[in-house]
């Protein structure tokens, strides 16, 4: 019993130092991009010493690849429940759009991170399997609106291929503070992708 006891406190307090040196890099990366960060100043904002940092993460790109991870991991868990709040179609394609426009514009400075690095063939790759569980997320979603007969069932697949780069763009010309507000975006997407899908609305 005292041995699992130990066990479980281990795994806390790897699980909680884990934390602590994922959010600050989430700091250090947006306020210095990926290559002006060092593990030392990661350390440094964490308040450990580098060579705990290392006892946990074996490289930069690590921390790196975790800190992205764990920020799409609370960006699905929020997409989640917002779609999930909305009874009809439209509802949830706008809760989609609008989750996925406001995370990243509270994390702005850590999408630059992500979208200059994405920009280079290595990463490249790694950047279309994340963005693959959110295409097969809105394909489900896609589909069961089309069993309903809420939209038509063509190119659905295609569909959220689409709707994902319509949104990465905008997020992307938020960066330099270029586009409307965030409610005129949500508002022009959302009207976009229903006419595309076909949307029938309830009279």
């Amino acid at each position: 019993m005292a041995k699992k006891t130990d066990e479980r406190r281990r795994q806390v307090m790897t699980e909680f130092r884990r934390s602590e040196i994922l959010e600050a890099a989430t700091k250090v990366f947006g306020a210095k991009g990926y290559e002006g960060t060092r593990v030392d100043d990661i350390a440094a904002e964490a308040g450990l010493a580098k060579a705990t940092v290392y006892v946990y993460f074996e490289s930069k790109d690590e921390i790196y690849q975790e800190t992205v991870e764990q920020a799409l991991a609370e960006l699905a868990e929020l997409t989640d429940r917002h779609v999930a709040a909305e009874q009809d179609f439209a509802g949830k394609v706008r809760a989609f759009i609008s989750v996925r426009i406001s995370f990243w514009k509270e994390k702005q400075a850590l999408y630059h991170v992500i979208s200059s690095l994405n920009r280079e063939m290595p990463n490249r790759r790694r950047s279309l399997n994340w963005q693959k569980k959110t295409v097969d997320y809105l394909t489900v979603m896609f589909s069961t609106a089309a069993e309903r007969g809420e939209i038509e069932g063509r190119n659905l697949e295609a569909s959220a291929w689409a709707l994902m780069d319509i949104v990465r763009g905008i997020n992307e010309r938020r960066i330099v503070n270029y586009g409307r507000s965030s409610e005129e975006e949500i508002d022009f997407v959302t009207t976009l992708v229903l006419r595309a899908l076909g949307w029938r609305e309830e009279s």
